[in-house]
């Protein structure tokens, strides 16, 4: 599996798929460093790979080199971060889970 940064997403792509799954984080309006991940999406037929559990990871790679504030809307991103304490660096100290 392969994995690129599309504008305010990064998709999963491989050589039969142009499109595999994708996670979506666009920018909250008149910021440059806070995103919201509103959804991960990973097309049926590749379900159950840890693709999603990817691109999560991806996002927050990429989150931490750009500096990013990051909101979350996905509740699959809530459950990523919640199993990865290791990501909450990204969240607001408020929205930080215990």
């Amino acid at each position: 599996m392969q994995y690129r940064v599309d504008g305010q997403r990064i998709i999963a792509f491989d050589d039969q798929e142009p499109l595999v799954g994708e996670i979506s984080f666009p920018k909250v309006p008149d910021t440059n460093d806070h995103v919201v991940v509103e959804h991960v999406f990973v097309q049926p037929t590749y379900r159950g790979q840890g693709i999603a559990a990817d691109l999560v990871r991806q996002f927050v790679d990429y989150a931490t080199k750009e500096h990013y504030t990051v909101k979350l809307m996905c509740p699959y991103a809530v459950a990523q971060f919640k199993l990865h304490p290791e990501y909450q660096q990204l969240l607001p100290v408020a929205d930080r889970f215990n």
